[in-house]
């Protein structure tokens, strides 16, 4: 069973209004396709190979969601704001390093001999910046980011992207062009279809594909002069595309850290529910979960199962597929 994975940073689901972008701007192609629209009041299919619902980000802890903690309990299965004692953002707290070199997903799933990508393209000078902080104590990356480094896990940048093996940030390659200093004129833009299936090419030469998507978020705290309809509409074919063409033994799940993304009257996080979208076989596993530090040791156990070999005779035995 294989793994695509796709973090949405900073969304939310919350009912239908004038202040919800994905009421305002529909994701068409999501919803006649797969039945999927990213509102509290539709969030609530449960099928042997699709759920969708609503779930926890506090991880039943005051106050509002923080990506640090957030990310920390999507990427390792623990809640990141029980054992820090408070929601904590946007990056990692010092205090929860150590357990995220012990306990993230890269690592867990080496010890099941499971081969990873952390699927998005990076700038050099990013990459540079980020591991000359965190030699002298400071995260500013993602979680997922950190996680990669202490597992060395291949931090891809303009080189595979120009090869379709990575994917940008923005989905669709349009910082890559516009960037003079960073970027790189020879990638070229692309549509969000075509980053869906370089996503899918990549699942099929490793067990596990993680891509993370940030513009949501920023876009929520009126950081990038990307729109909320813009953003939607590239969410909506990249997303549509994975499903669509979801490999028959791949599982793809999708979840956020806080919301925030999904109310523009604001620039702030809100308390909403996050998304958890689960499509291919064994997804009714996931029916069950209720927060986002569920949702690893659930993908985990489903592997281990997986794994597990079932006499036959006392003597063979066969794989449980």
């Amino acid at each position: 069973m294989k793994l695509i994975f796709v973090f949405l940073d900073g969304v939310g689901l919350a009912e239908p209004s004038s202040a919800n972008p994905f009421y305002k701007t529909p994701m068409a192609k999501l919803k006649e396709k797969h039945g999927i629209e990213f509102l509290s009041e539709s969030a609530s299919i449960s099928h042997h190979d699709l759920v969708f619902k609503p779930i926890d980000a506090s991880c039943q802890v005051k106050g509002i969601g923080q990506s640090g903690t957030g990310q920390f309990s999507i990427y390792t299965g623990l809640n990141g704001s029980v054992r820090f004692g408070r929601h904590h953002g946007p990056f990692l707290p010092s205090a929860l390093r150590e357990t995220l070199a012990d306990c993230n997903i890269f690592a867990q799933l080496k010890l099941l001999s499971k081969t990873t990508c952390y699927a998005n393209a990076y700038p050099r000078r990013f990459v540079r910046m980020c591991k000359m902080l965190r030699d002298r104590g400071k995260i500013r990356s993602s979680v997922l980011f950190e996680a990669a480094v202490l597992e060395k896990v291949a931090i891809l940048g303009a080189e595979e992207l120009k090869r379709h093996e990575a994917v940008s940030g923005d989905i669709i390659n349009h910082w890559w062009g516009v960037n003079a200093e960073d970027g790189d004129p020879e990638i070229k833009r692309i549509q969000p279809e075509q980053a869906a299936q370089n996503l899918i090419k990549l699942s099929e030469k490793h067990d596990a594909v993680f891509y993370e998507y940030f513009h949501t978020d920023l876009c929520g705290h009126g950081r990038i002069t990307a729109t909320a309809s813009e953003i939607i509409a590239r969410l909506d074919g990249f997303l549509s595309e994975i499903l669509h063409h979801l490999p028959p033994h791949t599982l793809f799940v999708l979840t956020s850290d806080h919301g925030n993304f999904e109310d523009d009257s604001h620039y702030h996080h809100t308390q909403n529910p996050v998304p958890l979208l689960v499509k291919g076989k064994h997804a009714d596993v996931f029916q069950d979960l209720e927060a986002i530090h569920q949702i690893v040791p659930a993908y985990i156990n489903l592997l281990k199962t997986l794994n597990q070999t079932t006499p036959l005779d006392g003597e063979t035995g066969v794989q449980v597929a």
